[in-house]
């Protein structure tokens, strides 16, 4: 069948013949890998990433957990008979509020995550200037008992420039 064709349109087909293997090659095993380096290059980036997220969070908690054995060591230089609800009535006294203190509600519980207990004191301030608040909430947060102000609300009480402060405690046993 070739002898019957022109040595032109002989070379015009092997060329085709040539350019369809190329494709044919280029579109099956080219491309395909290709895409693959892509995918792979892809899931390195990926991986870096991962890589990289692991390596902080190492870090913050190797921070935390540096935090924590801190926080125990404080707590473990209180003195033995240390309550919160003595420390809030000393602060009160020391603050010249302790005849504003309305009430001082003591309760323990045990932390979620841990085998730690916490207690807590909510105390109610009423008729106390803004210094005197301030003064009190100062030294609530100075002492070196780690105790912590879960929470803080003031209001205009009767008088003017009077509040009433409701503060709740809290620090680890």
């Amino acid at each position: 069948m070739l002898s019957k064709i022109s040595r032109r349109e002989q070379d015009l087909v092997l060329t085709a013949s040539v350019i369809i293997v190329l494709f044919i090659i280029i579109r099956l095993i080219f491309f395909p890998a290709l895409d693959r380096r892509q995918a792979l290059t892809n899931q390195l980036e990926a991986k870096k990433d991962a890589l990289a997220q692991m390596a902080d969070l190492e870090k913050r908690y190797a921070e935390i957990q540096k935090s924590v054995m801190a926080e125990k060591m404080m707590v473990m230089k209180r003195d033995k008979d240390f309550t919160l609800f003595s420390l809030l009535d000393r602060l009160a006294q020391q603050s010249n509020v302790k005849a504003n203190v309305s009430y001082m509600k003591p309760s323990t519980r045990k932390s979620e995550n841990s085998d730690l207990i916490l207690s807590n004191v909510k105390v109610k301030l009423d008729d106390i200037d803004m210094r005197q608040a301030v003064e009190f909430i100062y030294k609530i947060e100075a002492s070196d008992n780690m105790v912590h102000i879960r929470s803080i609300s003031l209001s205009k009480s009767g008088e003017e420039q009077k509040l009433t402060a409701i503060i709740e405690t809290e620090t680890i046993m």
